[in-house]
């Protein structure tokens, strides 16, 4: 099945969980025509009346200007953007897709989208909420909320859990927030500026006042954001002259603490909140927003994989006309039988040697580990296992970096620094017969 998220984070075209496609929402348009993603992004500094990343919000057909080849309006972007997925993707003419879309989506919006797709060899069969697809999966039976954000706007959906006519639990969007100051855009301009400030201090030169140095910054910036960086090492180069500075994580969530207090403001009293990849990426803000709610952090795959589960409830029957748009999906959440049936993890493994884990553990206690800078806690109760960064600290979990008290299981591999971690159960064997 092709499914086809419209976040302008990254538009992203998938198949089978296979992923064909994925770059931000954003167009160059100049004389020789038009071109989209990461190719765009490297350009928009450089030439910034060239640079457009509002037509897959707007959704409408207002003008573009300056207008290019092919391109008048913000539909005309969409299409030629929808045209380059699908050659991106090597398809054929006319595809199949369902569509998973941001709640802020309008029906005027998704009504024209519908025809564009079209347009641009799309068969459409359906049009999902993005937030009630990704909360169908994770286990709630009370209201949840999914924090998203897109490229100029944060959202908050509020959904609820209703039981069907058959009795089955169903989880509907009851009501949303928005917040545009929290923008991903917005934050990376922050983060651009903490960036400028400290050249400005430490090498008394503003790459900002060049569109060749400050590409150069805004490049660099956006490239450790989508890496899950902690620290961040820029260097530019302007005739001839090379010039570095280091910039921690900590000083990009400084610089953002007056959109991320607008974004508590949205969700209000403590609740049980769900986060998307998008979000966990920004610095600092999943820790902050833990202190007082349930934080549930959602795989980056969490809306695509949710779709495929609902295969059949999504897409319209054979013969139907028109796009099925489902607005609730009923709560399915992963299989955590094989979990169930995984043996709790029991110690602590570092080259070769292991620890029992008590409640609370600190990975500097472990004899194999040699490092005296901040690392990780790992605590277990009742509910589970949690893999707990010091302040400061780089902890990647998995491949992933995470700066968040966040569920660890047996065979999970946590790396701080240098050093490599995994979580293993040691249990009893069957005596022998």
């Amino acid at each position: 099945m092709l499914i086809l998220e419209i976040n302008d984070v990254a538009i992203t075209l998938t198949d089978d969980a296979e992923v064909l496609y994925r770059e931000p929402g954003v167009a160059h348009v100049d004389k020789g025509g038009v071109v989209f993603g990461h190719a765009a992004l490297r350009q928009s500094r450089l030439h910034p009346r060239q640079s457009h990343n509002q037509f897959w919000q707007r959704l409408n057909a207002d003008p573009v200007a300056p207008p290019g080849p092919g391109v008048a309006n913000q539909a005309d972007l969409v299409y030629l953007h929808l045209a380059a997925i699908r050659d991106a993707a090597n398809l054929g003419e006319r595809q199949d897709i369902v569509v998973a879309a941001p709640p802020t989506a309008t029906t005027q919006q998704l009504g024209m989208l519908l025809g564009i797709a079209t347009e641009a060899g799309f068969r459409v069969h359906a049009i999902v909420d993005a937030s009630v697809a990704a909360a169908s999966r994770i286990a709630h039976q009370g209201p949840v909320s999914v924090l998203d954000l897109t490229l100029h706007r944060a959202f908050l959906a509020r959904l609820e859990v209703r039981p069907t006519a058959a009795g089955a639990l169903q989880v509907h969007r009851s009501t949303q927030d928005e917040v545009e100051a929290a923008g991903y855009a917005a934050l990376l301009e922050g983060w651009v500026d903490a960036v400028a400030d400290r050249f400005v201090e430490g090498a008394r030169f503003d790459p900002l006042r060049i569109a060749e140095t400050e590409q150069q910054v805004f490049d660099q910036v956006l490239a450790g954001i989508e890496n899950h960086d902690a620290d961040y090492d820029i260097d530019i180069q302007h005739d001839g002259v090379s010039r570095h500075v280091s910039v921690g994580s900590r000083a990009f969530a400084e610089k953002s603490r007056q959109r991320y207090g607008l974004l508590a403001s949205a969700i209000g009293a403590p609740a049980t909140l769900a986060i998307t990849d998008r979000i966990r990426r920004l610095p600092g803000l999943a820790a902050l927003l833990q202190e007082t709610h349930e934080v549930i952090a959602l795989p980056a795959n969490a809306v695509a994989a949710a779709i495929a589960h609902h295969a059949e409830l999504v897409t319209t029957p054979a013969g139907g006309a028109g796009a099925n748009f489902v607005t609730a999906l009923p709560i399915d959440a992963v299989d955590s039988s094989q979990a169930e049936r995984q043996a709790a993890p029991t110690h602590l493994l570092c080259d070769g040697t292991a620890i029992a884990m008590r409640h609370e553990i600190q990975a500097a206690e472990h004899p194999a580990c040699a490092s005296a800078a901040p690392m990780f806690r790992i605590r277990r109760d009742g509910q589970g296992t949690t893999v707990a960064p010091d302040a400061d600290a780089t902890v990647v979990l998995n491949g992933v970096r995470i700066d968040f008290e966040h569920p660890a299981a047996t065979g999970d591999r946590v790396v701080c620094g240098n050093t490599e971690f995994q979580l293993i159960a040691i249990v009893d064997a069957a005596p022998e017969r």
